[in-house]
């Protein structure tokens, strides 16, 4: 049955019998490994014949058939589409070893047994695209994700929208209190921002103080959850060395669909200026504020 909605918030992994994740036979099992999201890493273990994946399970949008020794992946019309390997899936399509499914707005490898060359491949992933300290994307995961998501964007005119955040006065921070009040600063500033973001927001380090936000959401859907962000920051209470530190932050939206008439930016750098320029006039406006178009 297809959504009658775009999966683009919640996209979920679920069987039609029992649980994904059991403890049997999981070296043995084929696996599906998120690659975006607050799940990042996250593995699902797929022991079932059937398998769903949608934005709800009870309203399903793409199912995996084990037929013997093969994987199948069916798109029952989905209004986002699903894509192997950046090829849209017109019906079926087989799936492969390390192949890369595209469900909504959720990326997942598919790997044929959860074998040990798998786990070292995530482990390596892992390290290599996240801030250990902050537990945040890196800021060279966050291009190359709105470089892929901008050219979906062009092929399935989907929403895209990136927000710019930066700490106000922060190196006054660092200043007054000492580095290890600042990397106490940058971690509570990250544990208020994840709970607000969709299972397929990213949240990045895009340096030193600076944090970027990608999300397949409408503008003004973008500008409310850096509402959100904001307001969230602002009510953190931290405190270093009997010390109490305010925290605020000043924030940049744009939308990939902006120009006039709704025509596509020309390529996501132009994307990150039009973000970093609003950031910009947040903090010329007086800071702890959000500007959009």
């Amino acid at each position: 049955m297809a959504d009658d909605k775009p999966n683009d918030d919640k996209t979920v992994v679920a069987s039609s019998t029992q649980s994904l994740t059991g403890s049997q036979n999981r070296s043995a099992s084929p696996v599906l490994l998120q690659y975006d999201g607050g799940a990042a890493g996250k593995r699902f273990m797929l022991q079932n014949p059937v398998v769903l994946l949608g934005r709800r399970a009870d309203k399903v949008q793409v199912w995996i058939d084990f037929m013997g020794s093969k994987a199948v992946v069916t798109d029952l019309g989905s209004l986002n589409h699903t894509f192997v390997n950046d090829v849209r899936v017109m019906q079926s399509a087989e799936l492969a070893h390390g192949d890369m499914l595209r469900v909504g707005n959720v990326r997942l490898r598919y790997f044929t047994h959860g074998s040990a060359d798998q786990l070292l491949f995530d482990r390596i992933y892992r390290m290599a695209v996240q801030d250990r300290m902050l537990d945040v994307f890196r800021r060279e995961y966050a291009m190359e994700r709105l470089e892929e998501e901008f050219r979906h964007v062009r092929t399935s005119q989907t929403e895209l929208s990136f927000i710019m955040l930066d700490l106000d006065r922060f190196k006054a921070v660092n200043d007054t209190y000492g580095h290890d009040a600042g990397d106490i600063v940058l971690k509570d500033v990250c544990a208020a921002i994840k709970p607000l973001l969709g299972s397929a927001d990213t949240l990045a380090r895009f340096g030193g103080e600076e944090f970027c936000v990608l999300t397949s959401s409408p503008l003004h859907d973008a500008v409310a959850l850096a509402e959100r962000i904001r307001r969230a920051v602002e009510l953190i209470s931290i405190e270093y060395e009997g010390h109490a530190i305010p925290v605020t932050v000043s924030l940049g939206v744009a939308n990939a669909n902006e120009k006039s008439g709704g025509e596509l930016l020309a390529n996501a750098q132009e994307l990150i200026r039009l973000a970093d320029s609003r950031l910009y006039q947040s903090k010329q406006g007086g800071r702890n504020r959000v500007t959009a178009a």
